[in-house]
């Protein structure tokens, strides 16, 4: 990908929010707002687009960026409280995004600002100040909230002391970032993703989530240390960006399968952090597998995005699902991060994923990643508890991928809600809408019970001489992870190799249990309209360069496989149910074959 096509990317996404930015109405509240098509409001944050659409403005020379931006900024009073915070949303307390806020206006200032008359300017430059107070005054190593926003505050408040002129600014930054370093681990893991942010669960789990390390926590400890020249804590932070990336797909995807915020994860990121280029794309040929990724990432956005607004997922257009305007207002920042950065590469290169180990563990976060041939797979037991319905745990298969067939199975959340009302969306779709988790289930009277709320399952991983194989033994618990009345135990056994990946299972039913019916509920991702065909023994998935072959056992006895849709990762899917056989035992076999470029 050349600059050019990254900074069209950026354009278009810059033309789409002003296809939806409100004018003309006479009406402070309205004129100058974006309206989201999939929430059907105006975001509180829509303020943050400033940046983004000056560098459009600078770049492009047209004033139709420079004047969206004045716009929206004119619109954003409306979110602004008299201690000088924003308000997330107008029916949401929360302020904290006001770190967001100060870091766009500093940057849009610092960058573009020559953009602005003086009024214009001076009116900016008041909103930041008023802000950076707020955050001075409020956002201490004390304060209790998810670590991503000690990391941005180091970054708000440096950006703005060095601006003002404000030393005190810049000494409370380095005391945030000092607390925020002492959460970085030796394997690149970032911690304080949840509540307590130094909780350690049974399983010796921190709250970790890769979506907001990537996109947003680490990407502001850099920003914090370039702006400060801190090399020392540069060349640290540097070593965290490449050990994440284990975590990135071939394709540019992240890997937040498992994470402790995952309710916002989506294919290339979360929905409401700013995205990876801030961190991965500023570096060129310096570091030209940090730009690699910070492409990939960006050509995934490409692919994902419609008429000029980025799409929750790779599926969500071809659903009918309407895109959160949030999604392209935040990541278009870090795009601009990244053209501003000036720094580029011509470098080809390969990222970790593509010749990683076979065999991984994070005991951070109880999980093993696997890659073997063309597969690549996340098996976890991780049991940080952020939220009912998060993330999976009970040895689940949360993610598989190979090189021909791409995403094949894709957790996220396990049950939707709107943890965060303003920051999510509703699906009408709502026959369709399913979670994308396998696992076993079993379905009583009043609620359901599966391995995936399992925190106390028992793992063991091998490598063999021909792959590797975990082993789980596992009960089914429901969603606040308690068992039946009537316990009902259970093992998951996968096992990767070159050609496939098999799963066999079994489910230990007392007398009393049986009428229950546990079946293991397996989503296979595969876009609807592509279809889905049963061919002898096995069922058939088409993908671009081959095609998905699902083989099951007992194959007449199962129903066939029904289409589904998940906001969260935001992919359509066939869901098998799995019915075990007399003796409780079951088996899976997932194989992909290429059939031509």
């Amino acid at each position: 990908m050349e600059r050019e096509e990254c900074f069209d990317l950026l354009k278009s996404w810059c033309d789409g929010l002003i296809s939806y930015q409100i004018h003309n109405k006479g009406d402070s509240r309205f004129d100058g707002g974006f309206f989201c098509p999939a929430c059907k409001m105006i975001h509180g944050r829509s303020q943050d687009a400033v940046y983004p659409l000056m560098c459009v403005a600078d770049f492009t020379g047209e004033e139709k960026y420079r004047k969206a931006a004045e716009a929206v900024f004119d619109w954003g009073i409306n979110m602004v409280c008299d201690d000088g915070s924003f308000y997330n949303d107008a029916q949401s307390e929360w302020n904290g995004i006001t770190v967001f806020g100060v870091i766009s206006l500093c940057e849009a200032l610092n960058h573009h600002g020559h953009l602005l008359n003086l009024e214009t300017k001076k009116y900016w430059e008041q909103r930041m100040k008023a802000g950076a107070r707020w955050i001075a005054r409020t956002i201490t190593v004390g304060y209790k909230t998810n670590i991503n926003y000690h990391a941005s505050a180091a970054a708000a408040l440096a950006l703005a002391g060095k601006y003002e002129d404000r030393a005190e600014y810049l000494v409370q930054a380095k005391e945030l970032a000092d607390y925020c370093e002492n959460h970085l681990l030796e394997n690149g893991l970032f911690y304080g993703e949840g509540q307590p942010a130094e909780g350690v669960t049974k399983r010796g789990c921190r709250p970790v989530d890769i979506g907001y390390n990537v996109e947003e926590s680490i990407p502001s400890l850099v920003l914090y240390a370039r702006t400060v020249g801190d090399l020392r804590l540069i060349k640290k932070l540097k070593e965290i960006l490449k050990k994440q990336l284990v975590f990135m797909l071939p394709d540019g995807a992240w890997d937040n399968s498992f994470g402790s915020r995952n309710y916002k994860w989506t294919y290339w990121g979360s929905r409401t952090s700013d995205g990876c280029q801030s961190a991965y794309g500023i570096w060129g040929e310096e570091e030209p597998v940090f730009h690699e990724a910070a492409v990939r990432n960006v050509m995934l956005y490409k692919k994902c995005s419609v008429n000029g607004l980025l799409y929750g997922g790779p599926d969500y257009e071809t659903h009918g699902e309407e895109p959160c305007i949030h999604h392209t207002f935040c990541h278009a920042k870090a795009l601009a991060s990244m053209i501003d950065s000036g720094q580029w590469s011509s470098q080809e290169k390969e990222l970790p994923s593509q010749h990683a180990p076979s065999l991984l563990y994070f005991p951070e976060i109880d999980v093993w990643k696997i890659s073997i041939g063309d597969f690549l797979g996340t098996v976890t037991g991780y049991d940080f508890n952020y939220m009912k319905g998060g993330h999976a745990s009970g040895g689940t298969l949360t993610m598989l991928w190979h090189k021909t067939a791409g995403p094949v199975i894709m957790s996220s959340m396990t049950d939707y809600w709107l943890k965060e009302p303003h920051n999510m969306q509703l699906s009408l779709k709502k026959t369709q809408h399913c979670s994308l988790t396998p696992g076993i289930e079993m379905q009583s009277s009043q609620k359901k019970y599966s391995s995936c709320y399992d925190y106390d399952s028992h793992i063991t991983a091998q490598e063999l001489e021909d792959g590797v194989r975990i082993a789980v033994n596992l009960e089914l618990k429901d969603a606040e992870h308690n068992s039946a009345d009537k316990p009902v135990y259970g093992s998951l056994v996968y096992s990767f190799s070159d050609d496939e990946v098999i799963i066999d299972g079994e489910i230990q039913l007392s007398q009393e249990s049986k009428c229950v019916q546990p079946m293991f509920i397996l989503p296979i991702i595969g876009k609807h309209k592509l279809g889905i065909q049963r061919v002898h023994d096995s069922w058939e998935l088409p993908r671009d360069r081959g095609k998905i072959k699902i083989g099951i056992s007992d194959l007449e006895e199962n129903a066939d496989p029904t289409p589904i849709f998940f906001l969260a990762g935001g992919f359509e899917a066939w869901r098998f149910a799995v019915k075990a056989d007399k003796n409780g035992k079951f088996h899976v076999a997932i194989q992909v074959e290429e059939t031509g470029v």
